[in-house]
């Protein structure tokens, strides 16, 4: 219930934006997804899209920027502006820039596109007259600025838009610097102490600053070095970029419990051993699979399996350690990846066997117990490849499994037979049993 929950307040998130975003396959650039927007965009809704091919849809110079873009985008540089504006489709006076961002294992690729059309024919007129760009500077939602480095560091000019966006006076921050670098975060003052000094500096960079009522706003600063400075456009990204990592959030963590998936589980779990490797310490995997899941999810429904396995997460996270790695790799199946010296008779195992003794509600008034088979495995019995530590872990994890049943097994049977003998002693019974 609770992933496709949150898959429809995402759809109605993304339905709802003015940007245009479009998802597609890197292979043979099918269309996965598109919003109203980007749709409207080629006169057609979402739904007549998806499955198409994106060449089919894009002008020239878009396929250009398509092919350019991925080109570039790689697992070194999973985001990426195309710094060329393009053309609304469906309008060609306005202007388009695209971002796109590596999805997952890189099999899919999202697009978003923002109506820049002031922003561009700001810069267009900036290489033209300094008089034509401080008119259009006034008029632009975007934040357009010009920062001198003679007699001192200052802005020496700031576009009105700023205090809509970090909520601080144009005039005041031109005539106070210290102003403007106390609401930035420490990359950021860093980052202006670069520029401030000489250094180079990247030509886009996300600023995050603290607006007076609190908040967070991270802006994307576009700069152009100039004679006596720097100067550029900024604009307001943080719905944006929180957009972009709830998007990549949904790629690596299981949208139930919030843990880390099987494709975080081997990104993390490659990073533990590279340093417990130059460490010299040992590293454990635990394998978990939950005892009687299937029954319980069979027997009062869904929803209360998920409230089970949101419990069961709860409870172990509170025995783990802040440095140990909490995955969940399947239906009721999750690893751990924890230091080796935390075993033992008081060690992780048995903290979340006691942990997971007590019965768990489900709603009701219904209780029910969910406890769980846990198999171990670490470095100095296995070694360090990281397919080879949790496949070991699973191994054992399903010995410990099969002995269970044998054991319950072989109490059943010796149960039988006891009732046998006993039923044997009392004919009125064994008449009883005979019957049954």
């Amino acid at each position: 219930m609770a992933p496709d929950l949150h898959a429809e307040q995402l759809a109605e998130m993304l339905a709802g934006m003015p940007e245009r975003v479009v998802r597609y396959r890197v292979r043979d650039h099918v269309i996965r997804y598109c919003n109203p927007a980007w749709a409207a965009g080629h006169g057609a809704t979402p739904a007549e899209l998806r499955g198409r091919c994106l060449d089919e849809l894009l002008s020239a110079d878009e396929r250009a920027g398509l092919a350019t873009q991925l080109a570039r985008l790689g697992p070194d540089r999973r985001h990426l502006v195309d710094p060329t504006p393009r053309r609304a489709p469906e309008a060609p006076d306005r202007w388009l820039s695209w971002t796109d961002q590596i999805l997952g294992d890189g099999h899919e690729v999202l697009t978003i596109g923002r109506d820049v059309t002031e922003r561009h024919l700001a810069e267009l007129q900036l290489a033209d007259s300094e008089a034509r760009y401080r008119s259009l500077a006034e008029q632009s939602a975007d934040v357009i600025f010009r920062f001198s480095m003679t007699p001192v560091p200052h802005f020496s000019y700031l576009s009105p838009s700023v205090e809509r966006v970090i909520g601080y006076r144009a005039a005041d921050l031109e005539a106070d610097l210290a102003l403007f670098m106390d609401v930035l975060d420490d990359a950021g003052r860093a980052f202006v102490s670069q520029a401030i000094n000489g250094q180079p500096v990247p030509d886009r960079y996300d600023l995050r600053f603290t607006h007076p009522s609190g908040r967070v706003v991270i802006g994307e600063m576009q700069i152009t070095i100039v004679d006596d400075g720097i100067q550029g456009i900024g604009r307001d990204v943080t719905e944006v970029r929180a957009l972009q990592a709830e998007l990549l959030a949904l790629a690596l963590r299981d949208p139930l419990t919030g843990l880390a998936n099987r494709r975080l589980l081997d990104e993390l779990l490659a990073g533990a051993i590279h340093r417990s490797r130059r460490s010299g310490d040992d590293l454990s995997v635990a394998y978990i699979d939950l005892d009687r899941f299937k029954h319980i999810n069979d027997t009062y429904g869904h929803e209360a399996g998920d409230a089970v396995l949101c419990e069961v997460v709860r409870r172990v996270l509170s025995t783990v350690r802040a440095a140990d790695v909490v995955s969940r790799v399947g239906g009721d199946e999750f690893v751990i990846v924890h230091d080796a010296a935390d075993n033992g008779d008081d060690g992780l195992i048995a903290r979340i066997t006691d942990a997971l003794s007590e019965p768990i509600e489900v709603g009701s008034g219904v209780r029910v117990r969910c406890t769980a088979s846990i198999g171990e495995a670490d470095t100095r019995t296995v070694g360090w490849d990281p397919a080879a530590l949790v496949a070991a872990a699973d191994a054992a994890m399903y010995r410990i499994k099969r002995g269970r049943r044998a054991a319950a097994s072989m109490a059943m049977n010796s149960y039988d037979q006891d009732l046998s003998v006993r039923y044997a002693l009392h004919p009125i019974a064994e008449e009883q049993l005979a019957r049954n």
